[in-house]
């Protein structure tokens, strides 16, 4: 079973490379149905609809085009929302044969720290649209 470094991660929205980022999550989860009826001894369960979310940290770039636009792409901006964005992640890094996770999304939160003694960054927060691809990097 091979295994990898994030050293070489990166996510990539719409085409284009997101700059500085530090790391990145992405979950998902198959909900569940409960179906216990009485008399039953234990609960039971069936399958419900699939979803996924994430999050990226950056080091905060106001001149990234994808950094500086984040506060713009909400799902929630009250016009309806933009069109959801295509996002591929590279979690070892974008060479042949390594994961590959890919899926459109919607940007959900956007916030930016700063520390006295640190530098300053950014972090979304995203909800996947439809199915998300898990495969192997071209």
């Amino acid at each position: 079973m091979a295994t990898y470094t994030g050293q070489q991660g990166s996510i990539f929205l719409g085409g284009t490379a997101v700059a500085e980022v530090t790391n990145f999550t992405i979950d998902h989860t198959v909900n569940t149905i409960e179906a216990t009826a009485m008399g039953d001894v234990y609960r039971e369960y069936k399958t419900g609809m699939n979803e996924w979310s994430g999050s990226a940290d950056v080091l905060y770039d106001s001149a990234s085009v994808y950094q500086s636009a984040w506060p713009g792409n909400f799902a929630g901006d009250g016009s309806g929302g933009p069109a959801p964005v295509a996002l591929i992640a590279y979690p070892g890094g974008n060479f042949a044969g390594f994961p590959k996770i890919s899926g459109n999304i919607y940007i959900t939160g956007f916030s930016v720290s700063s520390e006295m003694e640190g530098m300053v960054t950014a972090s979304i927060s995203f909800q996947g649209n439809g199915p998300m691809t898990i495969g192997d990097a071209p």
